[in-house]
């Protein structure tokens, strides 16, 4: 015990000096390191007193070893590297400046940026990367420019960037492999202000609300078929906006309504004909528009922006386009075309708003349909002017014109007026908005009313046609339906007549959300169903299982054949066979294959031959034997049904015996006779024979089915 005890001692006193030394040795090498000269990787260039290390062009595979630990500007471009590991950089506390760009980058690991507190500038451009490294970014609290241009990114998942939220200059240009911009994937980017997403091949415009801070946006060369109102909601910081050769062909009304602050715009190199009246107006610092390379059509619907480039723009007059039709026109700067030289009329409402009553918490609009490009504004009930770049919780202003409302209350009733402007003038057009509170009451309304109509001919020549009277769709009456009866009386003979019109709006069809709802109850029920019959399906399984167990066990049964003394008292009723001598039989019980002792077995010499006829069980007549009554008698009994049937009877014997051996011992030439008062006796002695008897001290006991 005591030598166990020694070596145990001896190898943790080993073990524990081991570690004391090798600390020792790593705290000094890291003093040394520290203190000591630094070296320059033998693959790169140091300059600044290793400030600066260059390693470009060397055909590296990873990151040399060896970097100093003071550097602050480490390019590593046009090698061959493939994989950032972990904690790759991890002593160089001091870097600002990482420069990884056209490599082979495929893979960035997690963490592999860990250490580099002071990192300003990230670039990871021309590489070969298909994900946003989001989880390498993490502890890059410093982080001021990242640039990811020209990698095979497929999508830009939610929140990508939430671990940078310093960063200021994002560039994404050129991943022409992006197919997705989820709506959260600028999220936490608060103080960004530079955005490149050109040569994306988007075609929608991604969601952008959440850079509030956003000055520059670089999104040229993509693929913008048209520019709605609210797709630069959220950009009150913007200040440059290029959206350059971006197959640009309409811009709706009021698209820049957003951008108050926009000094500069470029929409050239686009397929723009005209523009909608007053489209830059809310841009009161714009001072730089680029409006060249676009195919204009000068007419009357870009007179206003010759005169508003005029007045705003004065020096920028050169780069702002040229005419491209008329024929006549073509070649001409639109600074140059004047009001005089086209015939322009004031603007036309086609579709007119008009009064309408309708119930609270319901849908409606206002239509107000004129040209394209006009100024189409809606002056509210309480002073405020509506367009479609107006942010209403309720109420909004669609292309056409329509003032649609979402929900309706009882404090929208009022005069609406939609104010149409062009170059040539002003249109205005008003309706009267009546919200109710009150439902409709339907119980009171008549499903047929009586309209009285003279007719002159007779009236088999009148071919009646009914009018159906259509609602308008800017018009949100109560949903009913009523079936008029028309009355049509002559001189003569006044005739009713009833024809079905539909008045009113019909009931709309099922809601998809009705049809889910009643397939799902459809299918509940058929379930249920099914449950219930499987479950009575098995209960009568079973059920009907344990009555056949029931017949099984009923149809075999022990008979127990017991020996009665001669002194004992005998039944008090017999029953006998004519012409035969007495037959008394005692009882009978089932024990169930339970056994007593001071049995006695007898078994027939011969096979008496028992038939069933009208009166019972009996005896063959025909049979030449004779049968005598013996004294000695024999109860049986059974337990069939909880209660005993005592029946007298005795043993028969015939004259003709014989005795048998058997494997369970000699039996005597009797034969057992036993009978149930009113029922069927037992089998015949040559069935008898047959059924299996069992003997145990002096027990017998026969069993059949």
């Amino acid at each position: 015990m005591s030598l166990l005890w020694r070596v145990t001692v001896r190898r943790t006193w080993n073990a524990a000096l081991l570690c004391v030394v090798y600390l020792v040795v790593r705290a000094l090498s890291v003093c040394a390191a520290s203190a000591g000269p630094q070296s320059c990787p033998l693959v790169c260039s140091c300059s600044n007193q290793f400030s600066k290390v260059v390693c470009t062009r060397r055909g590296l595979t990873r990151v040399p070893v060896g970097i100093p630990s003071n550097t602050r500007y480490l390019n590593l471009m046009e090698n061959s590297i493939e994989v950032i590991q972990a904690d790759t950089f991890r002593h160089l506390h001091h870097l600002e400046r990482l420069q990884l760009g056209r490599n082979a980058i495929r893979q960035i690991e997690v963490g592999a940026f860990n250490g580099l507190t002071n990192l300003n500038t990230l670039e990871l451009f021309d590489n070969r990367l298909t994900v946003i490294p989001s989880g390498a970014f993490e502890y890059l609290s410093k982080l001021r420019e990242l640039w990811l241009r020209n990698n095979p990114i497929e999508s830009i998942p939610s929140y990508a960037f939430n671990r940078v939220p310093s960063l200021m200059r994002l560039d994404l240009g050129e991943l022409r492999k992006l197919e997705y911009i989820s709506d959260g994937a600028f999220e936490g980017l608060y103080n960004l202000k530079y955005l490149n997403l050109g040569m994306c091949n988007i075609r929608e415009m991604p969601h952008l609300t959440p850079l509030v801070g956003l000055e520059e946006l670089e999104i040229s060369e993509n693929h913008f078929p048209e520019i709605k109102p609210g797709s630069f909601r959220g950009l009150k910081s913007l200040k440059k906006l290029w959206i350059m050769n971006s197959q640009i062909a309409l811009i709706e009304r009021n698209a820049f309504d957003d951008v108050t602050a926009l000094m500069e715009l470029n929409l050239a190199h686009n397929n723009l004909s005209s523009l909608p009246h007053d489209l830059f107006s809310p841009l009161r610092y714009l001072v730089e528009l680029h409006l060249h390379h676009n195919p204009w059509n000068c007419d009357c619907d870009v007179v206003w922006l010759a005169s508003w480039l005029r007045e705003y723009i004065p020096t920028n007059s050169t780069c702002c386009g040229r005419c491209h039709s008329p024929a006549h026109m073509r070649g001409r700067y639109l600074v140059e075309l004047e009001q005089s030289t086209f015939q322009c009329s004031a603007p036309f409402i086609a579709d007119a708003p008009r009064d309408l009553n309708i119930s609270a918490e319901r849908a409606a609009e206002l239509r107000c349909r004129t040209a394209p490009m006009s100024s189409v504004r809606w002056l509210l009930p309480n002073g405020t002017i509506l367009t479609h770049a107006s942010n209403h919780p309720r109420m909004s202003v669609l292309n056409d014109g329509t003032l649609n409302f979402s929900n309706l209350l009882p404090s929208d009733t009022g005069i609406y007026t939609c104010m149409v402007t062009n170059v040539a003038g002003n249109s205005n057009a008003s309706a009267y908005l009546n919200v109710s509170t009150a439902e409709l009451n339907t119980s009171n309304l008549s499903y047929f009313t009586t309209v009285t109509v003279e007719i002159v001919e007779p009236p088999s020549e009148v071919m009646f046609k009914p009018k159906t009277v259509t609602a308008s769709p800017s018009v949100f009456q109560p949903v009913f339906i009523s079936t008029p009866t028309v009355l049509l009386q002559n001189t003569k003979t006044p005739k009713q007549v009833s024809i079905p019109t539909a008045k009113g709006t019909e009931k709309p069809g099922a809601s998809l959300d009705e049809v889910m709802k009643t397939t799902k109850i459809i299918i509940g029920c058929f379930v249920a169903v099914t449950l219930l019959a499987a479950v009575m399906l098995i209960a009568f399984y079973k059920l009907r299982k344990r009555h056949q167990q029931r017949s099984t066990v009923a149809a075999s049964r022990t008979i127990e054949i017991i020996q009665v003394d001669e002194d004992g008292p005998r039944a008090a009723s017999t029953t006998s066979i004519p012409g035969e001598g007495a037959v008394v039989l005692h009882s009978v019980r089932d024990h169930n294959s339970t056994f007593k002792t001071n049995y006695n077995t007898y078994k027939p010499a011969h096979g008496a031959h028992w038939t069933e006829n009208d009166t019972g069980n009996s005896l063959h007549r025909s049979r030449p034997s004779t049968i005598t009554s013996i004294s000695e008698s024999y109860v049986t009994k059974t337990h069939t049904k909880e209660k005993q049937n005592r029946v007298v009877g005795t043993q028969l014997q015939t004259e003709q015996t014989a005795k048998r051996s058997s494997k369970t011992g000699n039996r005597d030439n009797h034969n057992a006779v036993i009978c149930w008062a009113g029922q069927r006796c037992c089998p015949s002695s040559r069935a008898l024979e047959s059924i299996p008897w069992t003997k145990s001290q002096g027990r017998v006991a026969l069993q059949w089915s």
